[in-house]
């Protein structure tokens, strides 16, 4: 009978053991899991202060390029008053105005989309 006692205790112990090392493991994971969303977290934070700072680079750009624009077109008419044509790079700066401010406007809508969406 002792024999069977020792047996069935040992068998018993190994089942304690296997329990406590489930529990074990899954505290493991879990704990793994919050690090793991911990460090999503914070990369949601990076795109969003981002997303902010490069809302205020193309705020500022588009700025300058409204001034540099409004002061085109006092060259533009100061040559019209004079009767002379402007030369052909000034042309090419407008075009460039022009679709550089179309570029800025574009790309912050998209950005203020994107803010918009929730990232946590």
């Amino acid at each position: 009978m002792s024999e069977i006692l020792k047996v069935l205790n040992r068998v018993e112990l190994k089942s304690e053991v296997v329990e406590f090392n489930l529990v074990k493991d899954f505290e493991e994971q879990y704990n793994k899991a919050n690090k793991e969303t911990t460090k999503a977290y914070d990369g949601s934070f990076a795109i969003e202060k981002a997303i902010d700072k490069m809302l205020k680079d193309y705020d500022t750009a588009g700025k300058s390029f409204l001034k540099a624009n409004a002061r085109f077109l006092e060259l533009e008419n100061a040559a019209k008053n004079l009767g002379v044509d402007l030369d052909s790079k000034y042309l090419a700066y407008k075009k460039d105005l022009s679709s550089t401010l179309k570029e800025i406007d574009s790309a912050s809508k998209n950005l203020l989309k994107a803010k918009s969406m929730s990232f946590l």
